[in-house]
């Protein structure tokens, strides 16, 4: 921090602070809020918002007090802290300034000082003695003064007290950080906040400053997934629900598919496809089934099998190399780890076939000569019990084969038996280590010497403390934050270093870890850990049932066999007289009810086996909407619903609101595919103004109240088109160089109107014109053109876009003459209401003072800004009820109101009915 800037804070010292170091604090606090990046858009964005503001208003006063007050705990702990720090430091400060130094009142501590010293480095006794000697000499020449005395009693005093200072001043530096974390996030960035807020002027949340744009770059994401009342809804439904089928219903962009994609839990077993655009039902069936197996096969952890290329040694190398990576990473361990072992323990295991090996090599034959003799015996005869107690132990062992009690035992005893093997030959030679005689005293000798078993200790406990299980924590150290494994490693690494250290220095751990048995011990400890590993072992379980029908499956589908076998005959080799026969076996694609049959009981297989488990299935068909029309989503229903209606499993379909609206009609005298297809129906609506805004805040954090109620009108509420809309007001805001809602709302509302207008103008050029009716595309053009040429005359354009929206002076489109076509005039009509639309928001959003005004408004229901989403909802339903609901909305924020709009002739026209012929 400069001084000048560290002097403008220090002027409240006595006032609000009470030590220059809280003032020195509370200036670092205020410019590190100051280089934040959501403060440092804010400045600059209008006349007298600055740095140099922001710094002078919070070193008055009143706003220091109120910075400090959400911190006033911590400060106090602070302030109690430091002032224990200052007076334990001026304490120690008298003491020194009241030493007096000489060679008497000198010597005394450095000679002490050298003793320690020489005992320390071990040097002869002798030397230490005489060090010693002239130490106490110093000490009682400087003790027979009284300045002596009070000096080495100020330094005994002072060293004591040193570690109790350094201790006072670590906790308090420890306070101020706390209290200056604190100061920084709760009590000065908030009030920074609202001091730019006022400098910034009137109605600053019209200003567009959000945190973030990254959420706009994507449109479809999980990380931005916000709950809803549709997703609440299907999760309800499938919870009451063992199975069946529910359809998701709702306008295009509404976020079915999100919903789709988030309605499964992380445990579940769920399959998501997209229905096809032009589709066949066997070929959606067969992609439906493919993409069902490859995913079990996937879920229980096995490679789907890729038959693109299905030559004998192409499959015969994919099921080769899997194991021979698998082997050739372990023997990269193995090798070595076996060679240092062996090269490490072949003395021991000489040592040990030297004495007990031609005793073992005996009894190991004898025990084989008895074994061959009884069976000799038994094979002659001569030993009548041995031999029916071994076709008694036949029989078990045949009967075994479905007694599953048998092999669990059998593999019990296997399993303990090894573990206590294991056991005793670890812990035979570690009691050993105590009771040996020579090693025993090795430890008495370590024990004895503290400066060899204290921190031996410390290092083992440190090693064994070294845990890293929390690797993904961090300790913050000011402003670095170090992961918790790298303060393990480095444990780890003290800890090794200290044990290597106190071994080099001391003879009794030599001693210890050099003992001639050692060998022979590690060689016990080895073995017994191998027994316990072996006893735990496992054989790797084979390839599930299920697994294997779905890999079968995969080639019964993705595949065509082929199998062609020859028979030749021959009666002699010089006259060849016999037959030849050939037969080729191809196999034939199954079939659309075979398909069927398969895919159900497969799904039925796997879905049983998910609901014993805990899990859900879900089978989840996207976009069925993409089809076009209701008939053809509803003629895909009724040719597929043959795999609906699974236990145990939920089919999800996205469909259309005609689909979802035919359902809601069953019952009526009125049937289709949707009733015998579909169990239930959850309905996606639009979202609120709320749910806009929780979305366009995870996407955009700090976005501003008055953004998101535009852009929600723009969307009407759909999510599609609110991310959209987000990402173009971004676009207007880099293009037009301001942060001011009325400049960037207005420019993005009119290039809006220029794309729909131009849109209708495709469909117009599209009708049958005659040279009366021209004066209409030229009052479009030219409104086009002024849209196009940009904001430059506000006022005229505002004027044309008034007339064109009521249908006034040379938009008025209702005359005679014009011979307008239904189709033509009801397309004028949609455009004009849009336009009123657009000059709704036009005088709402593009008009200074949008807060000012909000606030009068919205004291009528008809000023809620959810009114205009319904209205951009409404302009999709029918243009003239959008115009009434505008004209409410008018009304509410005091806008002038249209009066009736004078349809163009032709404009929801019907065919006028015959006149009756009177009877004479």
């Amino acid at each position: 921090m400069d001084d000048q800037y560290r002097s403008l804070y220090e002027r409240l010292l006595g006032v609000v602070w009470e030590d220059r170091k809280e003032a020195e604090i509370y200036g670092e606090a205020v410019e590190l809020c100051l280089d934040e990046p959501d403060i440092v858009r804010r400045l600059g964005a209008r006349p007298g918002a600055n740095a140099e503001a922001v710094r002078s208003a919070l070193a008055a006063e009143a706003n220091a007090t109120r910075a400090v007050q959400p911190a006033q705990a911590t400060l106090e702990i602070f302030r109690a802290r430091l002032s224990a720090s200052r007076r334990t430091g001026t304490e120690q400060a008298n003491r020194l300034r009241a030493m007096t130094w000489n060679w008497r009142t000198g010597s005394p501590p450095a000679l002490c000082f050298l003793t320690l010293l020489l005992w320390l480095r071990e040097r002869p006794g002798t030397t230490v003695y005489v060090a010693a000697a002239l130490a106490a000499a110093a000490i009682l020449a400087a003790l027979s003064r009284a300045e002596g005395r009070r000096t080495l009693g100020l330094a005994l005093v002072y060293l004591c007290l040193s570690p109790v200072e350094a201790f006072r001043s670590l906790r308090a530096g420890r306070a101020g950080n706390i209290w200056a974390e604190d100061l920084r996030v709760n009590g000065v960035k908030p009030l920074m906040k609202r001091v730019l807020d006022a400098l910034l002027g009137d109605d600053p949340d019209e200003l567009l400053f959000p945190d973030s744009y990254e959420g706009f770059k994507t449109s479809a994401s999980h990380a931005y997934f916000v709950p809803s009342a549709g997703a609440e809804q299907l999760i309800r439904k499938m919870g009451h629900m063992d199975g069946g089928t529910i359809a998701i219903c709702g306008p295009r962009g509404s976020g079915k598919t999100t919903l789709l994609e988030h309605c499964v839990a992380g445990n579940d077993f769920s399959v998501i496809t997209s229905a096809p655009a032009t589709f066949a039902p066997h070929d959606f069936l067969v992609s439906l089934f493919s993409d069902l197996c490859e995913r079990y096969i996937k879920s229980e952890g096995y490679q789907v099998p890729d038959f693109a290329r299905i030559t004998t040694t192409e499959r015969a190398l994919r099921r080769v190399l899997p194991w021979l990576r698998r082997a050739t990473g372990w023997l990269s361990y193995a090798l070595p780890a076996v060679l240092l072992i062996g090269l490490g323990t072949f003395a021991a295991m000489r040592s040990l076939e030297q004495r007990h090996g031609r005793l073992l090599t005996q009894r190991t034959r004898h025990l084989l000569d008895e074994a061959t003799s009884l069976a000799t015996d038994v094979w002659r005869g001569e030993n009548i019990g041995a031999g029916l107690a071994l076709a008694l132990l036949g029989v078990m062992v045949w009967r075994a084969r479905r007694n599953r009690v048998v092999l669990r035992t059998l593999k019990d005893l296997w399993v303990w038996g090894t573990a206590a093997l294991g056991l005793t030959l670890v812990a035979v030679p570690v009691v050993s280590v105590f009771r040996d005689p020579e090693l025993k005293q090795d430890w008495d000798r370590l024990l004895a010497d503290d400066f060899a078993s204290v921190p031996l200790t410390l290092c083992v406990l440190l090693y064994l403390f070294s845990d890293s299980r929390d690797n993904d924590r961090h300790v913050s150290l000011g402003r670095w934050d170090i992961p918790h494994r790298r303060i393990h490693a480095a444990r780890r690494l003290v800890s090794v270093a200290g044990m290597a250290y106190v071994y080099v220095r001391h003879a009794a751990l030599r001693d210890l870890v050099t003992d001639d048995d050692n060998p022979v011990r590690l060689l016990s400890v080895l073995t017994g850990v191998a027994l316990i590993k072996i006893g735990k072992w496992n054989p790797k379980p084979g390839e599930p049932h299920l697994v294997r029908r779905c890999r079968n499956q995969l080639y019964r589908l993705q595949t065509v066999q082929s199998s062609t076998s020859t028979l030749t005959l021959g009666a002699s080799p010089l006259v060849s007289l016999g037959s030849s026969h050939a037969t080729a076996v191809t196999t034939v694609p199954p079939n659309l009810p075979a398909l069927v049959a398969d895919f159900r009981e497969l799904l039925a297989d796997i879905a049983r086996t998910r609901s014993l488990q805990g899990k859900r299935t879900v089978i989840a068909i996207d976009e069925l909407d993409r089809l076009g029309s209701d008939a053809k989503a509803l003629a895909f229903l009724g040719e597929v619903k043959a795999v609906f209606g699974v236990p145990h499993v939920h089919y999800l379909v996205s469909v259309a609101e005609d689909v979802g609206a035919a359902f809601v009609r069953r019952g009526l005298p009125y049937r289709d595919a949707t009733d015998s297809s579909l169990d239930d129906v959850v309905h996606v609506q639009p979202g609120t103004l709320a749910q806009s805004g929780m979305i366009l805040q995870k996407r955009a954090p700090g976005i501003s109240a008055p953004y998101v109620a535009l852009v929600h009108a723009l969307s009407g509420g759909i999510p599609r088109d609110l991310v959209r809309y987000g990402r173009r007001v971004m676009e207007t805001e880099k293009k037009a160089g301001t942060v001011e809602l009325s400049d960037i709302s207005r420019m993005l509302v009119l290039d809006e109107l220029y794309e729909t207008l131009s849109g209708f103008r495709v469909l117009l050029g599209r009708q049958e014109w005659t040279e009366a009716a021209s004066p209409v595309l030229e009052s479009f053009r030219r409104l086009m053109a002024r849209l196009k040429s940009g904001t430059g005359d506000l006022r005229a354009l505002r004027r044309d876009l008034t007339d064109f929206a009521e249908g006034r002076r040379r938009f008025d489109f209702s005359g005679d003459l014009l011979h307008l076509e239904a189709e033509t005039s009801r397309l004028l009509v949609e455009a004009s209401s849009y336009a009123y639309f657009s000059l709704t928001l036009l005088d709402i959003f593009g008009t200074e003072g949008f807060t000012r005004r909000s606030e009068r408004a919205y004291a009528s229901p008809e000023g809620d800004p959810q009114l205009l989403a319904e209205a951009r909802q409404e302009l999709a339903v029918s243009p003239y009820t959008a115009r009434s609901l505008l004209r409410s909305i008018r009304r509410a924020w005091g806008l002038p109101v249209q009066g009736r709009v004078p349809a163009p002739r032709g404009a929801g026209r019907r065919p006028r009915p015959a006149p009756r012929q009177r009877t004479p």
